[in-house]
């Protein structure tokens, strides 16, 4: 994504990727024999349904890796959680194709600039129980792949097939003999936390269509534009609130627009959106760039092939057919955020509200941090390298646009949601691994002015030494947070030879130590002098007033990544770290109080569905009972993620679900996220080769498994290690990883 791909240029791909055969040898782990199989094209292995059941909060839609759009179906969702894409695989009703969603989130915005062909008359068919033009249709008529969406609408007659480019969403609408062929455009139309505040139409001629959509919602200032060309010739109406206006132009706090076609050539109409943050010329410029023809197919294609070679990154040898498509699945969406944010042209929409120009590099927004730092950038250092780069300079430049860096930056907005400034471990870890230019100098001002400011309990974090409970809501979970990211400033002061601050943030990432209490042994509040908070119970969970966030005791005593020895120590020792371990996994899940629905996916009190737990199976690998955490991983491989649509414990909060289970596969995971070392698990398959963008390949092997049995040694290009990670160093320099299984 360094430089734009055009359709031209991966069409030139296409051929050779999708006649590839390649002959393995593959061990069959049940008969115990070999064979010789043809490797089926990665595509094949990705099913865009999975997560959007249950709680997953993933849409089925089409897009490209981290691109602009993602074109996708809307159902009703009245507001409903388990709807925050716009989608749930249960439902079946369609309000129409919106161009802007997000993938896992627990709140929900976007929907932009929906889209709805019809073949009966506006707007008397929105008077209806929704208030609002939609229709039913048959699970068994809906088809979803990598880069494609389609459904038929069996009562209209109408196919309905949809693809992108990174900034263009290109329809298909395909009608029968049942009406007049239209198309419905709604600028108001609005769900989840979002409302339009100002939309605006064009009719430029009879073949193209242009306009804005301004609104606010969980992003309080979200502009987008857009420009619609049609493949065939409409005539048009508009209206303000589905009341009908005359002209070629209106603007409204909700306006829609219905476009019919009198003769269409093989009943069919494309239609191409392209969208843009900044201007309509901008978004006429993208369509330019990037879909100059109404050629669906080719769009498509070419969709498909940005999929192919981004999932090829990862190649898989095993006959565990559904374990791979779990893997390639959680791969995809690994790589839906974040999201490409500025024009082809360079432009885009600023943190301060004004247009700026991307020089260099691309912008991209949609950062979850306090989710995805744990493991989906440490991923993408590995898969795109060339991206990290382009992501720490948006970072930054939210930062001299902002004053700050971004905590969830939405489309240039900063929420303030979840807590922490994990901006500062994201950037720092690209700076150690040598994979972003920006320099340094002004890295470390950017991270230590988060680490200064005056809210959310830091200014009392540095008073204090903690953050008293009675003074800031989920305290305890802040304060161990805190010291986390201090820890990464730290690191980066102590690669810029700045002593004093080295010395000064080390000290503050040893203040979890003030929060444990051994008497109970949980990390637990403390009021202002100094004292336990009372009535404590480890199982108690409040999702507005407790000390922790989404979370209880027992989940967040575990967060200390940069000092697993500390914390050990605080134990009293291994034995007693590892029974409360044990303890974890076996106690009962019953919890008290205000019980988020984030926190799901439970075997004992370890809450998979939630990232604060995320890395906890892996701490038994820093003791000498190793297996036991292969065991729980293992477990939650198997149990947390199903090849079906309600197949994710819980929202997959833009991409950190799916990486957890990609590198847990792979063998190992980033338990501090900016230490450059991934530490040993259990690897799931025969064998994985990264094809790494240097030209070097790391293969990642299996020695002696029967699933079931455990890891006795590991060795790296041959030689045994007895440590308990890999470095990012060695695995970017290509060689071969082997665990040799008792």
């Amino acid at each position: 994504m360094k430089k734009l791909i055009t359709i031209a240029s991966v069409l030139l791909l296409i051929s050779a990727c999708n006649n590839a055969e390649i002959k393995q040898a593959d061990t069959d782990k049940k008969a115990n024999t070999t064979n010789v199989v043809k490797q089926q094209d990665v595509l094949t292995y990705v099913d865009p349904f999975i997560g959007t059941g249950g709680h997953g909060h993933t849409f089925p839609g089409a897009t490209v890796p981290f691109g602009m759009v993602q074109l996708s179906p809307d159902n009703l969702t009245k507001e409903r959680w388990d709807w925050t894409s716009g989608y749930h695989y249960s439902d079946q009703t369609l309000l129409g194709f919106s161009h802007t969603h997000l993938s896992g989130t627990g709140v929900g915005d976007l929907l932009d600039i929906l889209v709805m062909p019809f073949v009966s008359t506006y707007p008397e068919n929105s008077q209806n129980e929704v208030e609002h033009l939609y229709a039913t249709y048959k699970k068994e008529n809906e088809t979803a792949s990598a880069g494609y969406y389609s459904v038929y609408l069996e009562d209209e007659d109408i196919k309905a097939e949809l693809t992108a480019t990174a900034r263009v969403g290109v329809h298909k609408y395909s009608f029968g003999d049942q009406g007049k062929p239209q198309i419905l455009i709604d600028l108001g139309y609005a769900q989840n936390y979002d409302k339009a505040v100002d939309t605006y139409f064009k009719v430029e001629n009879d073949t193209t269509l242009v306009g804005y959509r301004k609104s606010s919602g969980w992003a309080k200032h979200q502009p987008v534009y857009f420009v619609m060309e049609f493949s065939e010739k409409f005539e048009h109406q508009l209206f303000n609130n589905k009341k009908s206006i005359s002209g070629t132009e209106l603007q409204a706090e909700k306006t829609e627009a219905v476009l019919s076609f009198s003769q269409l050539a093989d009943k069919s109409v494309t239609v191409k959106v392209g969208i843009s943050y900044a201007s309509i010329e901008g978004a006429r410029k993208n369509i330019v760039v990037e879909a100059p023809e109404f050629d669906f197919e080719k769009t498509k294609l070419a969709a498909e092939d940005l999929w192919r070679q981004q999932l090829n990154k990862i190649s898989v040898t095993d006959n565990d057919e559904v374990s791979k498509t779990k893997f390639y699945t959680a791969l995809y969406h690994s790589f839906m955020a974040p999201h490409l944010f500025s024009d082809a042209n360079g432009e885009y929409y600023g943190a301060d509200g004004k247009t700026h120009q991307a020089v260099g590099y691309n912008r991209y927004t949609l950062f979850s941090l306090w989710d995805t730092f744990r493991a989906l950038h440490p991923l993408l250092t590995i898969t795109n390298p060339e991206l990290v780069d382009d992501l720490v300079k948006s970072m930054m430049a939210f930062y001299d646009e902002a004053g700050l860096l971004p905590s969830w930056d939405l489309m240039s907005n900063e929420t303030d949601v979840m807590i922490g400034y994990h901006a500062v471990p994201v950037i720092v870890d690209a700076y150690l691994k040598g994979l972003t230019s920006v320099d340094p100098e002004k890295l470390f001002q950017a991270s230590k002015k988060s680490a200064m400011q005056d809210r959310f309990g830091i200014d009392l974090f540095r008073e204090y030494g903690y953050i008293p409970s009675e003074l800031e809501v989920e305290a305890v979970s802040k304060a161990l947070e805190y010291a986390y990211d201090d820890w990464a400033i730290a690191q980066l002061a102590k690669s810029l030879e700045k002593n004093d601050e080295y010395q000064y943030f080390t000290k503050r990432s040893q203040a979890y130590k003030n929060l444990f209490d051994k008497s109970v042994g949980f990390m637990r509040g403390k009021d202002k002098q100094g004292q336990w908070v009372k009535n404590f119970s480890p199982t108690h969970v409040d999702h507005r007033t407790t000390d922790y966030t989404e979370a209880n005791a027992w989940q967040y005593t575990w967060f200390v990544p940069h000092d697993v020895s500390g914390l050990k120590n605080l134990f009293g020792g291994e034995q007693q770290f590892v029974e409360k371990l044990d303890a974890l996994f076996t106690v009962s899940s019953k919890m008290e109080g205000d019980v988020s629905p984030d926190i799901s996916g439970l075997i004992g009190q370890y809450a998979h569905g939630n990232e604060p737990c995320h890395h906890i199976p892996y701490l038994y690998s820093f003791t000498q009972q190793k297996w036991k955490g292969e065991a729980r991983i293992r477990e939650i491989r198997e149990s947390m993620y199903r090849a079906q649509p309600d197949g994710l414990a819980g929202n997959d909060d833009v991409g950190q679900m799916s990486s957890w289970y990609v590198l847990s596969a792979l063998g190992f995971y980033p338990v501090n996220p900016a230490d450059g070392r991934f530490i040993f698990g259990t690897p799931l398959f025969e064998q994985v080769s990264l094809n790494l963008d240097n030209g070097h390949s790391f293969t990642i092997k299996q020695k002696n498994s029967n699933g079931k049995n455990y890891v006795e040694t590991t060795e790296l290009n041959g030689n045994k290690i007895e440590r308990n990670y890999v470095k990012y160093s060695e695995l970017m320099q290509g060689g071969e990883l082997e665990f040799s299984f008792k």
